[in-house]
């Protein structure tokens, strides 16, 4: 199974909503039990990060993308509702699902 992790600052109301519907979106494809979503706050990433296969941006982070070793996706798609279909796709293809 892999593992998502959503960050924004306080990981209770933006994170949370964007893991729903990640994971929604992940139903929807019938790929759920493939891979499961955390919603985290920042202040964790440094904790989480090491033991997920890709991240979920919502607030700027410290540096650059390039740091992390795995992959790193917008979530303002999920916010905004517009790209939401391009970034399921982009989060399907980069963990292999």
């Amino acid at each position: 199974m892999k593992t998502i992790i959503v960050a924004c600052g306080g990981g209770i109301a933006t994170s949370a909503t964007v893991a729903t519907k990640i994971n929604d979106r992940l139903e929807d494809r019938g790929l759920a039990s493939q891979a499961k979503v955390e919603a985290i706050d920042i202040k964790s990433l440094d904790t989480y990060i090491n033991n997920a296969d890709l991240y979920v941006s919502i607030t700027p982070t410290p540096g650059s993308a390039e740091e992390y070793s795995i992959p790193v996706v917008s979530g303002m798609p999920f916010l905004i509702g517009v790209g939401v279909d391009e970034a399921i796709d982009e989060i399907v293809r980069l963990l292999n699902l």
